[in-house]
């Protein structure tokens, strides 16, 4: 298979295990996911700020992927400018360091004081189709959606979550002394930034030609089932209590999860509030997250999320092959017989067709002693 002859019946094939997986159905093995991000020579900022040249290389991942890979490969296409496209909508400017392939971050926090916060919540919203990266992810969105074979999903703008919106916007002294200070403030502000970005979400819908194109409404290039489509990120829960994460960062994010059912939440890790996760308003489905921020976590996750959720463990630190394998290996062996652990390869343009095809086989390997090993629901 390539990116002109995509097998319609065999990506439904590919995607019917995953259905199956989260609705814990016995499948053969469970759900393996790859991605390859390969800029072909050029830097990050380069191809963050040039929507062709990431149309044409996902185009020409995609078509690697298809090729290389026999089974489990789900095409996914993803328009990344940077993670701060909300803090931009309130007129801050993406800031690159002096090294191109270091993603952009924000210079300074505008938020110095509580007031400025409520300021920001008590006027009119940024306008999704004319502020900061909006109009960008809004044209290519579109062009993605045109100029790709329908086959291939379109993964969701990277657009945070409510708190961690506020992280961008307020001084960090700010942001964790509003918890105790200012609560009642910060929720507000926290409310205000949630309907901001489903009104994001809204517009990028409508330019793809509906949610049903998308792998989920936010950044995850692993494909969601119908329905279940929610993604919130909330890498700030990394440092907040439970105590916390549940008064502030969860009714926030359930304005999304109401527009958009199921789904998983993101966060790196560490998951001092791992027994939450699944608990929001309605209920979410798993978790993405970093292997290797997550693996000290791996106890805390099995007992919260037992018989009920999944967890997605990115490797995106440069793992090597060898080290990926046994990373799933500990979190099968972590999760088994009642959690769900998929594996995210996410892969760069030294690897060689011949290592992407092994790895996958050795994935598959544990894939498949993962699910003889689960507790499978009755159908």
């Amino acid at each position: 298979m390539d990116i002109a002859s995509i097998d319609r019946r065999e990506i439904e094939r590919r995607k019917d295990r995953v259905r199956r997986a989260w609705r814990r159905r016995k499948v053969d093995h469970t759900p393996i996911a790859f991605g390859l991000e390969d800029f072909h020579g050029h830097t990050l900022r380069e191809a963050c700020e040039n929507g062709e040249l990431q149309l044409e290389a996902n185009r020409a991942n995609i078509d690697r992927l298809l090729r290389i890979l026999p089974d489990d490969y789900i095409p996914a296409a993803r328009l990344w400018p940077g993670y701060i496209t909300i803090a931009t909508m309130f007129g801050l400017r993406a800031h690159w360091s002096d090294d191109p392939n270091q993603a952009p971050g924000v210079l300074r926090h505008p938020v110095t004081e509580i007031g400025q916060a409520l300021a920001l919540a008590a006027a009119a919203p940024p306008d999704p189709r004319t502020s900061g990266l909006m109009p960008f992810i809004l044209e290519w969105t579109a062009r993605f959606a045109r100029e790709l074979p329908p086959e291939v999903s379109l993964a969701g703008p990277d657009l945070g979550g409510p708190m961690n919106t506020a992280k961008d916007l307020f001084e960090t002294d700010l942001l964790f002394t509003a918890l105790y200070d200012e609560p009642e403030a910060l929720k507000g502000f926290l409310g205000f930034a949630a309907d901001v970005q489903i009104a994001c979400y809204r517009e990028v819908i409508r330019a793809a030609g509906g949610i049903e194109r998308f792998t989920c409404i936010d950044f995850d290039s692993l494909w969601a089932p119908e329905g279940r489509k929610g993604f919130v990120s909330d890498d700030v829960c990394a440092g907040l209590s439970p105590e916390h994460f549940r008064e502030f960062s969860m009714p926030a994010n359930n304005r999304i999860f109401r527009q958009w059912r199921g789904g998983r939440i993101h966060n790196c890790g560490p998951h001092p509030a791992a027994g939450l996760y699944l608990d929001h308003d309605p209920p979410i489905d798993g978790l993405n997250c970093s292997f290797r921020y997550t693996r000290q976590d791996f106890p805390r996750l099995a007992e919260a999320f037992a018989g009920r959720g999944l967890v997605e463990l990115l490797f995106d630190n440069g793992e090597t092959a060898a080290e990926i394998v046994a990373g799933y290996e500990e979190a099968a062996n972590a999760f088994t017989p009642d959690v769900l652990a998929v594996p995210v390869a996410w892969l760069d343009g030294r690897w060689t067709d011949g290592d992407i095809r092994d790895l996958h086989e050795s994935l598959r390997r544990v894939a498949e002693r993962h699910a003889a090993e689960m507790r499978w629901r009755e159908e």
